[in-house]
C-alpha cells in the first residue's frame, strides 16, 4: 500500500498539465492569441510557442495576461530568461494607460492598528525550526529502544502526571533559544499556576511578576483555548500528543520569551513566542536534556515598566498578541508531535509546508472565532466591519498577518516562492505558502478541507511530495492555476473558469486596504505586472520553482501585429526544468 501511493506521488507530480491541443480536435495553432476567447486560459510549454507568441491585427482591442512560469518540484530553482517584444509593422501601437485593472473599495480606518508582519518572529523561529530538523531526528533515533517510539509509554512518563492547582509553583526549563543547543543550554526557571482549565494550564514565570493577569483575563485565555484553538486545530490537524498524559498543555507567560526581541526602537515586531520539539523526548543525553516531557508554549510576559530590553508589554497587548501565535504554534505541536510517534516517519515537515499549515492555522481559528465558514467569501466589510472593535481585535490576531504576507509577495512574485525554502526567513515567502495552501484548499479539497490539512500533518512524506499526495492533482497544474488566480481572482472576467478565483477570499476587494496599510500609498490591488508597450523592447527577468512573472499586453484595434518572444540569455527557447507560460485572455 505504501509503494502504491509513493508511486502514485511520483507520476502526479511528473504529469504535465498542459501543452499542445486536444489529440481528438482541430490543431489549434497555440501561438496564435487571436484565436483565444476572453476568460480563456491557456497552459503553454516552451515547444508550443517555438516563435514565440503572435498578435494578429485585428478589428477589435484585446487583452492578454501573460505568465512565465516556474513548476520545477526541487525548491528555489532560478531561471533566468527574457522576453522579447516586437512589432510586426512599422505603424505603432499605443500603450496601455495603466496595468491591469485595480479593484478597490472605499474603506475606513481599521478600528484597531494590526501587529507588524514578525521579522523578529521568523528570524527567531529560524534557528528554532533549523536546530529541531537538525538534531531532534539524531536523538529521535537514539531513543528506539522505547516501545515503538511511543513516548507515552516511556518509563520516564509511565505514570499520569498529576495536574498542579492554582497557586501551586512548578519548576520549568525553557530553551536557551540564542544558543547553538537548545537541547543542552537551557534557562531552569520557575512559575506560578494561575489557571487550570479543561485543556490548559497557565503558568506565569515569577520572573516577570506572577501576578500580571487579571482574573477576567485569565478566563479569557483559558475560554480561548479551550473552546476555539484547541479544538479547531485538532478538526484540521489531528489530535495532539500528551506526553505527559495529563490531557493538558501548558501556557507558560515568561519573560525569556521578551528577551529575544532586542531592544525597542530596533524592533517594529516581536518574538510573541513559541513551541520547542525537544519536549518531546526523555530528559537524557540520548534524548534532550532540557526536555519536561509535556506540550508547553513558551509565551511573552506582561511586562508594563519595560524591565525587560526597555521594551513596555502590558497585559492587553501580551493577550492580543499571542493569541494567533497560539494557534500558529499548536499546529507545530501537533505536526511535530505525531510525526515524532509515527515510526513511518523519518523526518519533520519541510519549513515552507510547516509554516503554511502554521498559517492556515491562524486563518482557520479567526474563522471559527467570527463563525464564517471554511470557504465563506470574505470581503474586507466582512473582516472589518466599521466601529466594531472586537472584530478588528479578532482581524488583527487572526487575518492580518496571512494577509500582510500574501501581499509581499504579490509585489515581487518572481523573487518569493511558496515552495521555498526561504519561508523560514522571509515574509514573502510564508504569504506565498499560505496561499497556494489556501488556494489548493478551495479548488481541490473543498468537500473535505480537515481530511487535506490533516493528511498533510501527518505524513509520513514531507515538502513537495506529502503537498502533491494530498491535493491529488500534479504540481504544476496546481502552480499554472494558482498564478492565473493571482490575477484573475474576482475581476468580473467574462467566461472565466470557477477555479480561476479563491473560493475564501475575494482578493480584488481584500488586498487594496492591506496595501494601503502597509505602503501608505493608494488603495490598490499590489500585485506586480509588468506592461509590453509599444514599441520593440526587451525585459530581462528571472523567477524561481513554484511561482512565476507577470506580463500584461493590451492590442488596440486595428493595430499592426506583434510577436512576444520568451528566450534564453543566448536568444534561444526556453528550456528551464519547469517552463511554461500561461495566458489568459482578459477582454
Amino acid at each position: 500500500m505504501m509503494m502504491k501511493k509513493s508511486v502514485s506521488a511520483f507520476f502526479l507530480l511528473l504529469a504535465g498539465c498542459g501543452g499542445g491541443s486536444d489529440p481528438a480536435g482541430p490543431r489549434i495553432d497555440q501561438s496564435d492569441l487571436s484565436t483565444m476567447q476572453a476568460g480563456e486560459v491557456r497552459v503553454l510549454i516552451p515547444s508550443d510557442i517555438p516563435n514565440g507568441l503572435n498578435l494578429p491585427s485585428g478589428p477589435a482591442a484585446s487583452e492578454f495576461v501573460v505568465i512565465v512560469g516556474n513548476s520545477e518540484p526541487r525548491l528555489d530553482r532560478v531561471a533566468s530568461y527574457q522576453v522579447k517584444a516586437d512589432v510586426r509593422s512599422g505603424a505603432s501601437v499605443s500603450a496601455a494607460a495603466a496595468a491591469a485593472a485595480q479593484a478597490s473599495v472605499p474603506w475606513s480606518a481599521l478600528a484597531a492598528s494590526p501587529l507588524p508582519a514578525g521579522e523578529a518572529q521568523l528570524r527567531f523561529e529560524k534557528r528554532l525550526r533549523a536546530y529541531e530538523r537538525s538534531s531532534l531526528p539524531i536523538a529521535r533515533a537514539a531513543v528506539t529502544g522505547i516501545q515503538g517510539l511511543s513516548v507515552r509509554k516511556s518509563a520516564s512518563v509511565n505514570a499520569v502526571r498529576a495536574l498542579p492547582a492554582v497557586g501551586d509553583t512548578i519548576s520549568v526549563k525553557v530553551p536557551s533559544a540564542n544558543s547553538s543547543n537548545l537541547c543542552e543550554n537551557f534557562i531552569r526557571t520557575r512559575a506560578v499556576v494561575r489557571a487550570v482549565s479543561r485543556r490548559a494550564i497557565i503558568a506565569v514565570d515569577t520572573l516577570g511578576g506572577a501576578g500580571a493577569f487579571s482574573t477576567t483575563e485569565l478566563t479569557e485565555i483559558s475560554r480561548e483555548f479551550d473552546d476555539l484553538t484547541f479544538p479547531t486545530d485538532s478538526a484540521y490537524f489531528g489530535n495532539p500528543t500528551d506526553v505527559d498524559r495529563n490531557q493538558h498543555v501548558i501556557l507558560l507567560f515568561t519573560p525569556q520569551v521578551n528577551l529575544l526581541t532586542p531592544p525597542s526602537p530596533r524592533e517594529a515586531s516581536f518574538v510573541a513566542g513559541f513551541f520547542f520539539g525537544g519536549d518531546f523526548f526523555p530528559p537524557t543525553a540520548a534524548g534532550c536534556r532540557q526536555s519536561n516531557e509535556g506540550e508547553i508554549f513558551y509565551l511573552l510576559a506582561p511586562d508594563p515598566t519595560g524591565k525587560f530590553n526597555n521594551n513596555v508589554r502590558t497585559t492587553a497587548s501580551v493577550r492580543q498578541g499571542t493569541r494567533g501565535t497560539i494557534a500558529h504554534e499548536f499546529q507545530h505541536m501537533i505536526n511535530a508531535g505525531n510525526r515524532f510517534l509515527n515510526p513511518a516517519v523519518s523526518a519533520f515537515e519541510a519549513t515552507w509546508l510547516d509554516e503554511a499549515l502554521s498559517h492556515f492555522a491562524e486563518e482557520v481559528v479567526g474563522r471559527a472565532q467570527r463563525r464564517f465558514t471554511e470557504t465563506q467569501t470574505l470581503t474586507i466589510q466582512q473582516l472589518v466591519p466599521p466601529n466594531d472593535v472586537a472584530a478588528a481585535n479578532d482581524f488583527s490576531a487572526f487575518f492580518y498577518q496571512n494577509l500582510a504576507r500574501f501581499r509581499y509577495y504579490l509585489v515581487d512574485t518572481e523573487a518569493f516562492s511558496g515552495l521555498s525554502a526561504d519561508a523560514d526567513t522571509s515574509i514573502a515567502a510564508r504569504g506565498a505558502g499560505w496561499a497556494v495552501l489556501r488556494y489548493s484548499a478551495d479548488t481541490y479539497r473543498s468537500a473535505d478541507i480537515r481530511g487535506f490539512t490533516r493528511k498533510l500533518a501527518a505524513g509520513p512524506d514531507t515538502s513537495v511530495k506529502n503537498f502533491v499526495a494530498a491535493v491529488g492533482v500534479p504540481l504544476d497544474t496546481v502552480v499554472a492555476n494558482f498564478l492565473v488566480t493571482n490575477y484573475a481572482d474576482h475581476l468580473g472576467i467574462a467566461n472565466l473558469d470557477g477555479k480561476f478565483n479563491y473560493r475564501s477570499y475575494d482578493m480584488r476587494n481584500v488586498m487594496p486596504p492591506i496595501e494601503a496599510l502597509i505602503s501608505k500609498a493608494a488603495a490598490v490591488y499590489p500585485l506586480k505586472v509588468r506592461e509590453i508597450g509599444a514599441a520593440q523592447q526587451t525585459i530581462f527577468s528571472r523567477n524561481r520553482s513554484g511561482t512565476g512573472s507577470y506580463y500584461r499586453i493590451a492590442v488596440p484595434a486595428n493595430a499592426a501585429p506583434r510577436n512576444v518572444a520568451i528566450v534564453d540569455g543566448g536568444g534561444a527557447l526556453i528550456s528551464f526544468p519547469g517552463a511554461h507560460v500561461y495566458v489568459l485572455r482578459v477582454k
